[in-house]
């Protein structure tokens, strides 16, 4: 996932449709470490719990389709970006070696920042569900969490201390698929052939699952920026509808029992999972009609969403060690002191998410801003070495 705000024409719409994803991904990780059964029908808490967890509503706690829909934004915006850059294939090597440092750097200080959080504090989490154990457990050195910053996350497996990184390898290879694939439809007539072909190939390829959805939502993407319709009301919140139940899946659920059996298929020899597929239609579904409905653009341009899309990237990117340490402290506090487990998780989820928003305004402007123009010097530094160096020279001197 990406905060993308180097575009000139900045679409409050995007921003504010990726910010409510990202707070999706952190009601996901809230519902995991107090009430699991949210996310598995089979473990249970409660009636409440049940229900939720057995119809559509689980959509609004959907971190997977909140993922597919910032991989589509991100096909989305990056086409727009790409193509409004002049000549692509004279831009490409700058854009492309920038987009691995935009990456990067908010990714390693984010690792840094878990790295310190985790080996620091350590709240008890014998009062909660056991999933957040794998997170507090932390064998790690500060080595390991740079390492997973800079290369892991990109070219192998993320760091345990920040699991999120997940979606980075994605995010990076997703991004030079759209510029290659923008170059090849730039002059193409048939643009969508070009694209379903594409979309078709990767389906068809032994990568794993999710993997292979995240590059098509990519395609998806930019196969929305380059087609000029526009989608009525009517027809929007039908696709809304479908959206939202396609996102609310989880196998033993009652409302999706059914229909995971009607899109059962094998594949290279493996049978098909449900749940990414249907989380990869809910977030393509999503996207085109915020995309391309007037209603929903201007809903999501409104200054809230607005807010929330600004600082999506490092709300991602940090959440997990504020639920950790605030989150889990809070939790503790209220509930060894009588406090009832409802309103226990209700208050320290509604202190972790007021933190986390609070930081992330912060850390936008320390290191997610910054790394903008820090990517953007480094692709410099690396493609015109000879000129950096002329410039630096002293004043009618050339090196």
């Amino acid at each position: 996932m990406s905060n993308i705000n180097e575009t000139q024409n900045k679409l409050l719409h995007v921003d504010g449709l990726r910010g409510v994803a990202c707070f999706m991904v952190v009601l996901s990780h809230l519902a995991l470490i107090f009430y699991p059964g949210l996310h598995d029908p089979s473990v249970y808490n409660n009636k409440f719990v049940s229900f939720i967890a057995n119809g559509p509503l689980a959509f609004s706690y959907s971190g997977t389709a909140a993922v597919y829909i910032f991989f589509v934004l991100s096909g989305f915006i990056l086409s727009h970006s790409f193509m409004k850059s002049g000549s692509l294939a004279s831009a490409l090597p700058n854009i492309a070696t920038k987009r691995y440092f935009r990456l990067a750097i908010p990714a390693t200080a984010s690792c840094i920042f878990a790295y310190f959080i985790l080996s620091l504090f350590h709240p008890n989490t014998s009062t909660v569900p056991p999933w957040i154990n794998f997170y507090a457990t932390n064998n790690e050195t500060l080595i390991d969490a740079i390492y997973s910053g800079v290369v892991g996350s990109f070219f192998s497996q993320p760091a345990k201390v920040n699991p999120v990184l997940w979606t980075m390898k994605i995010e990076l290879i997703g991004s030079f698929l759209t510029y290659f694939l923008c170059i090849i439809i730039s002059k193409a007539m048939r643009k969508w052939l070009i694209l379903l072909l594409f979309s078709l190939a990767f389906f068809a390829s032994q990568l794993p699952q999710h993997e292979k959805y995240g590059y098509i939502s990519f395609i998806l993407g930019v196969w929305i920026y380059t087609c000029n319709f526009k989608i009525g009301i009517v027809f929007s919140a039908i696709l809304i509808v479908f959206g939202i139940y396609f996102g609310g899946v989880h196998y033993g659920s009652y409302s999706y029992i059914r229909m995971i059996n009607y899109v059962r298929f094998f594949l290279n020899g493996e049978e098909s999972n449900a749940y990414y597929l249907f989380n990869f239609f809910s977030g393509f579904l999503i996207c085109l009609v915020v995309l391309k409905n007037d209603y929903f653009v201007s809903f999501f341009s409104k200054k809230l969403f607005s807010f929330m899309g600004k600082v999506s990237f490092t709300v991602y990117l940090f959440h997990l060690p504020f639920i950790y340490l605030i989150g889990l402290s809070t939790f503790n506090l209220l509930f060894t002191h009588g406090v009832k487990y409802v309103i226990s998780v209700i208050s320290s989820s509604a202190l972790s998410i007021l933190s986390i928003y609070i930081a992330s305004m912060y850390l936008y402007r320390m290191i997610d801003h910054p790394s903008m123009r820090l990517s953007e010097k480094i692709a410099n530094i690396i493609l015109n070495p000879v000129e950096n160096k002329n410039e630096s020279a002293p004043h009618g001197q050339k090196k």
